[in-house]
């Protein structure tokens, strides 16, 4: 089974990624703190993290290039409101695949399913 970790500092929008992929066998963990992420205990077996870019504190891209340099095995996608910012912020090639928000549960499946294809 994929493991996926989703971070978002909206509670809001982690409720709706839990809907969006319930019963579709992925195995997600949900995380509104990005800095909460080098506490997971099986961080080194996930294998996508879907980050938003704004975020206070450590934002989404910030995560991303930290986790590429310990975990470059991990897959790492980035969600913003503004990807064109957001890319320019450290440029694309840190992100395996990026969304565009709102992101639609075909867009997050379809992003998914094609990550997972790469493992």
């Amino acid at each position: 089974m994929v493991k996926v970790l989703f971070v978002d500092d909206d509670e809001y929008i982690l409720t709706a990624y839990q809907r969006m992929l319930r019963n579709t066998g992925f195995d997600c963990i949900f995380l509104s703190t990005p800095e909460l992420i080098w506490q997971q205990p099986e961080l080194d077996q996930l294998d996508i993290v879907v980050a938003d870019h704004h975020m206070p504190g450590l934002n989404g891209t910030e995560l991303l290039e930290q986790l590429a340099k310990r975990y470059p095995k991990i897959k790492r996608v980035l969600i913003s409101g503004d990807l064109y910012s957001a890319c320019r912020y450290q440029g694309a090639m840190l992100y395996h695949a990026t969304l565009e928000k709102p992101c639609s549960k075909a867009s997050v499946l379809q992003c998914l399913t094609e990550l997972s294809g790469l493992l």
